[in-house]
């Protein structure tokens, strides 16, 4: 991403800054997509728990998809905005909370109270874009992982915080309940065969527009890119995607490996350097390592590639700022040209 790109100020503009910027993204002249950078109606369809804080949410158009011409794309890597009024927002509170047995969102709410003080709320750093309308809204943007062009569907994976503004929307949903996006938002363009490689180190639910950029290329039968995920979580608990991932493993251009950075079972405790706890939680030939991805590691994953020539490969990075810096600093040190930053 071009640091010279407009950044969104979170308020829900219907004319965001963010709109400014064209589209990168064509589609076939007899196609129309749903998303069109107004905002849309998306009934929440399921929540499902995906990990530790973190759930699959999947939506759909309402209306139904319509006629043969109009489809519900989302290039890989692209995300769309969700928004919720803010008025709403903070109606919202423990007390109407009513059987939180029904909704894991809720369950997870009682589970996790906030504590005195620690109440999170959104820091508009960046002025609104859209003065002609009150600041009603507060807005966030999330990466599909999965859609459907027929039915109208998109996932997405959200990280929930205690006390944060959308959390305390998000956890109110339920099937059948109305939410408004739009999109599509992105400039990252992916060509077939373009690369001969591509290398990508993400960091916990920052896997989403990888992941979804990759399962588009292996979705392509005429793609021959060789593709490698180095995917970085706290703990075993908190791996995402560990059922598709193991799935992709089934291709022959694709491979990956999880790293986890925390060790949970005693024997970390008790100063074992090694352990077989996290062996006995692992399918068979699971690539799921007890440790963090170290930096010489890193130089000896991309070393294999530029042997093909620098031109051949990209490197593709998703994380906090302290993780795609560490990633960075070797990238760096290797001279690779090719490097893109969701």
């Amino acid at each position: 991403m071009s640091q010279e790109d407009p950044a969104c100020c979170g308020s829900g503009c219907t004319n965001c800054v963010l709109d400014v910027k064209p589209s990168k993204h064509t589609l076939p002249p007899d196609v129309v997509n749903v998303f069109d950078r107004t905002y849309k109606q998306f009934l929440c369809e399921s929540v499902t728990p995906a990990a530790d804080n973190v759930f699959r949410f999947r939506f759909r158009y309402v209306p139904a998809i319509g006629n043969d011409r109009e489809r519900l794309i989302v290039p890989p890597g692209c995300h769309l905005m969700l928004r919720a009024l803010r008025s709403v927002l903070h109606q919202h509170n423990r007390k109407s909370v009513r059987n939180p047995e029904e909704n894991p969102l809720l369950r997870w709410w009682e589970a996790n109270p906030v504590q005195p003080g620690g109440e999170k709320h959104a820091k508009q750093s960046l002025q609104k874009h859209d003065k002609s309308e009150e600041d009603r809204y507060l807005s966030r943007p999330y990466t599909p992982i999965a859609f459907d062009q027929e039915r109208g569907t998109f996932d997405v994976l959200i990280k929930l915080e205690p006390g944060g503004e959308m959390t305390n929307h998000l956890v109110t949903l339920s099937a059948g309940s109305c939410t408004e996006w739009k999109g599509v938002y992105g400039d990252f363009v992916w060509t077939r065969n373009r690369y001969r490689h591509v290398v990508a180190f993400v960091q916990g639910v920052a896997i989403a527009p990888v992941y979804s950029t990759l399962r588009s290329i292996l979705d392509d039968e005429g793609d021959e890119t060789r593709l490698t995920l180095c995917a970085c979580f706290r703990n075993l608990a908190g791996v995402l995607l560990r059922d598709e991932l193991r799935s992709l493993a089934g291709y022959w251009n694709f491979a990956y490996a999880i790293y986890l950075s925390r060790r949970t079972c005693a024997c970390a405790a008790a100063g074992v350097e090694r352990c077989k706890c996290l062996a006995a939680r692992l399918r068979y030939n699971e690539p799921i390592h007890d440790r963090r991805l170290a930096a010489a590691e890193i130089e000896k994953l991309l070393q294999r590639p530029l042997a093909e020539g620098k031109p051949s490969l990209l490197v593709l990075l998703c994380g906090t700022e302290t993780f795609t810096s560490f990633i960075k600093s070797t990238v760096e040190k290797l001279e690779i040209e090719n490097c893109y930053t969701f």
